[in-house]
């Protein structure tokens, strides 16, 4: 598995600060201080604006910052594109939607939505009327053409609701509906039991693959984190954190992800490089138990959930069964007309081990020899030039970024 060189997708915990009280949140700092400036800000983004291809805006409830306004505007000024991970309980939602509606760089809005009703979402946010506040903005933001995926942490309270949560987000116009394992220390009142979470997955992924409903524009239905192969099967993928994506915290501090306490250094005291490349930083990618070096799903799940291991005293992630042998699966068939004339919509960043070819949350790692092939797609050749000149392999290897959303064809 490749590491990149400095993360290139950031999450930013703009404050502590939430208006829920959400039994399984997942912020580990509840009670440090709050938010820092949007002057404070500013330097942080400075620091990691060179390196930054994606931001995830999330807190506590990232809209809480005071001057939430001028940092967006700020990222915004340097052309950054971001996901905005929120509860959409917003003071005054008309003025948040005109400012996401004008924000050119908004990739779009991830909102909690952990039942399918007030009783069951509100289990999980302790928060009387959460419910109606959020599916009222969820509603107002795509009506005005916001991209929204709904978020849900599967509990004991909501692992038999997954249709019906899918079906609530369908019809409040979300896009897609992402549900999340629970990630913290260990809550028996609040995590389900592994057969209600097998039970669970059984529906994400039966949903995953037909249309609700049988609607044609049915919505998407994705995990978020990541569950090991080992423990069931399923459509899930495994965790960047610590590979290409970390996460910064008001007062600057670098960590692998969200869901880990590990303060490897300060992007306004060192280098992100130096910090990145760190023994701790080392130690916590290490995190992964022997036996799953041997699995054959490694390359799928990357051994499931390092921060669970790390804050658990584990010596693997509680879901893991033991290592798997490798999984046959049918490769994706693409038809791609050879009149086409293929070109790179990602950037493309050198690497130690080749490059990386990134666009937004979408990556993928590229050998030193495949460089030449990536020039070539400008969209000047046509397929049947660029098979002429590189041979038929190339054209799999085009198909593959074209299925990643990297190439586009005219």
């Amino acid at each position: 598995m490749f590491i990149s060189t400095v993360p290139f997708i950031y999450s930013l915990e703009l404050t502590y600060a939430c208006n829920n009280n959400c039994s399984g949140c997942s912020n580990l700092f509840l009670n440090n201080e709050t938010s820092r400036s949007s002057s404070v800000w500013q330097q942080i983004l400075t620091r990691v604006a060179p390196h930054a291809q994606f931001f995830k805006l999330t807190g506590g409830e990232p809209t809480l910052h005071p001057e939430f306004m001028e940092i967006v505007r700020a990222i915004t000024a340097m052309g950054i594109p971001f996901t905005l991970f929120t509860n959409a309980r917003w003071h005054n939602p008309q003025a948040m939607i005109d400012l996401l509606t004008g924000t050119p760089q908004r990739s779009g809005l991830l909102i909690s939505l952990h039942g399918p009703d007030a009783v069951t979402h509100e289990m999980f946010t302790n928060t009387p009327g959460s419910f109606d506040e959020t599916c009222e903005n969820i509603q107002r933001a795509t009506v005005a053409n916001l991209r929204v995926h709904t978020s849900t942490v599967l509990t004991r309270y909501n692992w038999n609701r997954v249709r019906e949560i899918v079906t609530l987000a369908q019809m409040l116009g979300a896009k897609r509906a992402v549900f999340n394992r629970y990630l913290g220390l260990p809550m028996p009142d609040l995590e389900p039991e592994e057969w209600q979470l097998r039970q669970a997955m059984w529906g994400i992924d039966e949903l995953g693959c037909q249309a609700v409903n049988h609607q044609p524009a049915a919505i998407s239905v994705k995990y978020g984190n990541c569950i090991p192969q080992c423990f069931m099967p399923s459509s899930s993928t495994g965790c960047w954190a610590g590979i290409t994506y970390g996460t910064i915290d008001p007062q600057g501090n670098l960590r692998p992800c969200n869901h880990s306490p590990l303060v490897v250094g300060n992007v306004l005291e060192a280098s992100l490089e130096e910090l990145w490349r760190s023994e701790a930083m080392n130690r916590w990618r290490a995190l992964l138990p022997a036996e799953c070096e041997e699995c054959g799903e490694l390359s799928t799940c990357h051994g499931g959930c390092r921060a669970l291991i790390e804050i658990r005293r584990l010596e693997r992630d509680p879901l893991a069964k033991g290592p798997l042998p490798i999984r046959e699966r049918p490769p994706r068939e693409v038809t791609l007309f050879e009149g086409a004339r293929p070109m790179v919509v990602g950037v493309v960043h050198p690497e130690s081990f080749g490059y990386v070819v990134m666009r937004g949350q979408r990556f993928a790692p590229v050998t030193s020899q495949a460089k030449s092939i990536l020039d070539a797609l400008d969209g000047r050749l046509t397929l049947s030039e660029i098979r002429s000149r590189f041979g038929q392999k190339s054209l799999d290897f085009v198909g593959s970024l074209y299925l990643q959303g990297l190439v586009e064809l005219s």
